[in-house]
């Protein structure tokens, strides 16, 4: 079955008493804007799971990673810590969870949760996952694997049957684990899916619903009115010669993939729990580990920047009884909180060592319009050789067997400098060790349009802002 799964969600009753604690489902997904969810109000789009999931539950409409890419994303949230404080500020800063009792599932073990991780980790280490009662570490499949060929907006539909790509297997596993589930003992389910992220890839049977033609590129802004890094990265990576017919292209498969790997499957989950008569005890949280470019500046993919292209994720949250039916927030929100709030909502005390904070009375309608909360990102990045262009990576080198684009990130994704962010619903301000500094008007809006940081009228605006970076990372 395809498309919207039926779904019955119960009503919130507020006063309802457990007769256990709830179970959790936490599910990610990687490198999904947040406004690829089409309650956000996309409108080439088809999430109509997730779109239920929202109107049943709560949606945040400012929540953001506190990493562009995968690693330092994924373990701030099961860390409650900022990258800044774990240390994996890159995915090869080998700073992955080595310790499972100081993390969010072993903090839920204690308290009696059965733990299971089915799909992608870039979390724990291999010592951590073997702990757990049930883990299933699926990444990408074989056949993604990226030729040298391929330019950097590379998509493609599957070839393989459905019933053996990656996140049919893993829904499947998940399934098993909610149909196994001992109703006298709560669960934490962690379901990891590996799309959109590319290779954009999904069966013809999806990609065929969307056409090049109705895909809409973001306005154009020029990567020189943010930063001379932006700049050379776009230069670098050849997005100053890509056609819009490539990026419309590339568009539709992104699309799609959110369909296939990501909604269907949120849906499929969604019915498990219905059908194990446990959906109105569990509590289900939707987000993804960072975003995309996607026609921003005509790029796409990810880097080294903390824009909220790659930034602003989805945030999704439905537990009936805990969790205001049809909320729909504007308060800002962050990865740091998503293990307080779990523990909080779930009756159990905040460990000391998080620096995130409870969002539950802003899920339960108790807290609106906290414009105080400041969003911090943070990431290690290196700068291109000073005489790169003189001698650039060749885009079609028969000689070299690792991808160009790939080529192009190990110069940039190494962890030699920092780059950090404070941003409220109004400001942006980015600081870097080696580039100028970046202060943008957000205006409640997701998109960078000029930097301002140098001009006098705005210094004020700047001075608090970094002030306010001061106390979370003496820089």
């Amino acid at each position: 079955m395809t498309g919207a799964v039926a779904l019955t969600f119960p009503s919130l009753a507020p006063g309802k008493s457990k007769k256990s604690p709830p179970n959790i489902v936490f599910i990610i997904c990687d490198q999904m804007r947040a406004d690829t969810v089409n309650c956000f109000g996309h409108r080439n789009t088809r999430t109509p799971n997730l779109d239920k999931m929202a109107a049943e539950g709560a949606l945040f409409e400012n929540y953001f990673s506190n990493s562009p890419v995968c690693a330092p994303s994924r373990v701030t949230l099961f860390t409650g810590q900022y990258p800044h404080q774990h240390g994996q500020r890159t995915n090869k800063s080998g700073k992955f969870i080595s310790h499972l009792e100081t993390s969010m599932l072993g903090y839920f073990r204690k308290r009696g949760y059965r733990i299971g991780w089915i799909g992608k980790n870039h979390a724990y280490t291999k010592e951590c996952l073997n702990k757990m009662d049930v883990w299933i570490d699926r990444g990408r499949e074989p056949f993604r694997a990226y030729s040298k060929y391929v330019p950097p907006y590379w998509h493609s539909d599957t070839l393989w049957p459905e019933e053996k790509c990656h996140p049919r297997m893993t829904t499947n596993d998940s399934i098993k684990f909610i149909q196994e589930a001992d109703r006298d003992q709560p669960f934490f389910l962690h379901i990891s899916y590996f799309d959109p992220h590319p290779p954009y890839m999904a069966p013809s049977e999806y990609t065929s619903r969307y056409n090049s033609e109705d895909m809409k590129i973001p306005p154009y802004v020029a990567p020189e009115k943010l930063g001379p890094r932006l700049t050379e990265h776009v230069k670098a990576l050849h997005f100053d010669k890509i056609k819009d017919s490539d990026i419309t292209e590339t568009m539709r498969y992104y699309y799609a993939a959110v369909e296939w790997g990501v909604d269907e499957q949120v849906g499929r989950v969604l019915k498990a729990l219905k059908n194990k008569g446990i959906l109105d005890n569990t509590i289900v949280v939707f987000t993804s580990d960072h975003g995309d470019f996607m026609g921003e500046h005509r790029m796409v993919r990810k880097g080294m920047f903390l824009y909220d292209a790659l930034l602003h994720v989805p945030f999704i949250w439905y537990a009936p009884g805990l969790v205001q039916k049809g909320l729909r927030t504007d308060t800002p929100a962050q990865g740091v909180d998503l293990f307080p709030t779990l523990a909080d909502l779930t009756g159990g005390n905040i460990p000391e060592n998080v620096s995130g904070r409870s969002l539950k009375k802003v899920l339960q309608g108790q807290e609106k319009n906290n414009d105080d909360t400041v969003v911090i990102a943070s990431a290690g990045y290196s700068d291109l050789p000073p005489d790169y262009f003189d001698d650039p990576e060749k885009p079609f080198d028969p000689d070299n067997k690792v991808p160009f684009h790939t080529r192009v990130e190990k110069l940039t994704w190494k962890d030699e400098k920092r780059t950090i962010m404070a941003r409220t619903k109004e400001w942006k301000l980015i600081k870097s060790d080696s580039r100028p500094t970046e202060l943008y008007r957000m205006a409640g809006g997701w998109i960078e349009k000029e930097n301002v940081a140098e001009k006098p009228e705005f210094q004020a605006i700047r001075k608090n802002l970094e002030a306010k970076l001061k106390k979370s990372w003496k820089w």
